[in-house]
């Protein structure tokens, strides 16, 4: 009988033993999984980055500055469509060098176009046109749409009914998808567009008061910043990734 009661006694230190060992070990996996948890959630947080727009208004431009100074994209002005009956496309003398250089120095280039269409046929040869000029050169942000009412001057598009206006700006984009590169819309205070007729297009929204709430692809929040490397003021936007 001695014996029954210290193997019985042995059995119940043994139990107690495991049992002490697993309430131990379960505020470490919960600890674990916190931690896990909370990785995740940093991972998956949104970063913001800062970027700019250029012509070549903006000048000559030192890209090796400009990174340093902590801009990690461009939107480039590509071309144009002149204004007059004639509306005669040209290139923005200072695009490729501006493209190329950006993405030398590790910077992510997009372009825009300056349109000033009456009728979808302009808006795709616009289009082919910026496509051209880019000669196989790929870019890491899209091919935005610009078109905007101009102050002080008459501009072709001032007679198109608002309704033509998201036609060409929609057959533009088309004719970018078509040719391999992504489309975008600019839209702001100057613009001719609304962003509730593009709900299915990357917007690149110009807006000078209100926070970014990443509704939109490109904020540009800015039309007087200052950036090392460029002796203008310069358009400043931000995006998340």
């Amino acid at each position: 009988m001695k014996k029954f009661f210290v193997f019985l006694l042995i059995v119940i230190t043994a139990v107690f033993a495991v049992s002490c060992e697993e309430t131990k070990a379960t505020p470490t996996e919960n600890t674990a999984q916190t931690e896990t948890n909370a990785e995740t959630q940093t991972k998956s947080a949104p970063k913001k980055i800062s970027g700019i727009d250029v012509s070549s208004y903006s000048g000559e431009i030192d890209w090796k500055r400009v990174k340093n100074d902590n801009i990690e994209f461009a939107v480039i002005r590509i071309g144009g469509r002149g204004y007059g009956d004639s509306g005669i496309l040209y290139e923005d003398k200072l695009a490729i060098k501006n493209i190329d250089s950006a993405q030398k120095n590790k910077i992510r280039a997009g372009a825009y176009f300056y349109s000033q269409a009456t009728s979808e046929k302009e808006a795709e040869e616009e289009a082919r046109f910026a496509v051209n000029l880019l000669n196989g050169r790929k870019l890491e942000l899209p091919i935005a749409y610009d078109v905007e009412h101009v102050k002080g001057d008459t501009a072709r598009v001032d007679s198109v009914p608002y309704s033509e206006s998201v036609k060409f700006a929609k057959a533009f984009m088309e004719e970018i998808k078509k040719s391999g590169y992504e489309p975008m819309v600019y839209i702001g205070e100057d613009s001719f567009l609304k962003a509730e007729d593009f709900k299915d297009c990357k917007i690149w929204y110009a807006d000078y008061k209100q926070p970014y709430e990443q509704e939109f692809e490109i904020l540009q929040y800015s039309k007087s910043g200052k950036v090392d490397g460029i002796n203008t003021n310069v358009d400043l936007d931000i995006m998340y990734e």
